[in-house]
């Protein structure tokens, strides 16, 4: 009974890793079954508790009470987070998503770890050398692959109108939004699914892009004219396709044809928002800042990422244009529905 109990949670819990291709409710039900398990697992095993601090503690048995312990203390913070995910509850300005993720990665760890200890009571030597290695692999695995997989492969669902709520700022001039995004330059099919790219956001079955969302909360804290970028030319749905367009851009010193561009005389100060390209400033924003005598502008340029931060695309920048540069802020993409506050103190500052 405990060894299928034990197999059970060890599926459960890695079928609740594989979340960014399940539906919400799946995950929440397997998250659900999960908890559920573990409980009965600890009943199971409740001499373990009885016999806590008995006996002498060797470093096998210091390194499993440890490993018990931040595993549970990680599973707390999954049930708390997840919680918070299914909007049982509201707190402004927190990330739970990455809270959740990171809770994820170290409650993996520390269940690997768990196993292999367990598993050097029935396995010696070279098995167990090779059991060592497979953990590690798969420790290294879970710290850097859930990450990655949650920034190709996850859809958000959110609600603007409750993320677009808090305080406002007066710039003292007239603000100008300019944002290039997939979203609005790319023919997403009706159902966009897990494999079309980057951290998509779904708001009322409508597709959100990520510089989309942080022009609309800049727009929404400011009260500055939001303009989007679009090119004559359309970007591919799959990610991946779109990177390799890009990089030929690059390689090809390509500016793509822009098929509008604002009246920019009109402002003194624009708020630029891109992705990060290649570690670069997208050839289409480049376009539109050589397009443009902004010598007597002032650029606050806000860039998304999956890791790179603000890359090169901040020398480029400066390169392309004579407006001066607020210092730049970069935002990872996971962390953008819960941005508003980090660019509302930001633009604060300025």
């Amino acid at each position: 009974m405990k060894k299928f109990l034990d197999l059970t949670l060890l599926i459960l819990f890695f079928t609740a890793l594989a979340s960014n291709f399940t539906s919400s409710t799946t995950h929440q039900t397997i998250g659900f079954a999960l908890v559920v398990s573990i409980i009965v697992h600890n009943i199971c095993n409740h001499h373990f508790y009885k016999n806590f601090m008995r006996g002498n503690f060797n470093m096998r048995r210091i390194i499993n009470h440890a490993s018990i312990m931040a595993f549970a203390a990680s599973i707390f913070v999954l049930i708390t987070s997840g919680i918070a995910l299914a909007d049982f509850f509201n707190a402004p300005n927190v990330n739970w998503l990455s809270i959740h993720i990171g809770a994820a990665i170290f409650a993996t760890v520390m269940l690997l770890i768990h196993i292999l200890i367990h598993a050097s009571r029935y396995i010696k030597g070279k098995n167990l050398y090779a059991a060592s290695i497979l953990v590690f692999i798969m420790a290294f695995a879970a710290i850097f692959g859930i990450p990655y997989v949650d920034r190709w492969f996850h859809r958000v669902e959110i609600n603007k109108n409750e993320l677009l709520r808090g305080d406002k700022i007066n710039l003292g001039d007239k603000i100008l939004i300019v944002y290039f995004s997939r979203v609005g330059n790319t023919n997403f099919p009706v159902e966009v699914d897990a494999v079309s790219g980057a951290s998509l956001m779904i708001d009322d079955k409508k597709l959100v892009g990520n510089a989309q969302m942080i022009a609309e909360f800049v727009q929404n804290i400011t009260g500055g004219d939001i303009f989007e970028l679009q090119t004559e030319k359309i970007y591919p749905a799959n990610y991946s396709e779109t990177t390799k367009v890009a990089h030929k851009e690059f390689l090809n010193g390509e500016l793509p044809t822009i098929t509008k561009f604002p009246n920019v005389e009109d402002y003194n100060k624009i708020i630029l928002i891109y992705p990060l390209w290649w570690s670069n400033l997208p050839k289409a924003v480049e376009h539109f800042l050589r397009s443009f005598d902004l010598s007597d502008k002032k650029i606050y340029p806000i860039v998304t990422h999956g890791g790179g931060g603000l890359g090169d695309s901040i020398d480029t920048l400066k390169n392309s244009t004579l407006a001066e540069i607020a210092t730049p802020l970069d935002i990872y993409s996971s962390d953008i529905p819960s941005s508003r506050k980090i660019i509302y103190d930001w633009l604060n500052k300025e």
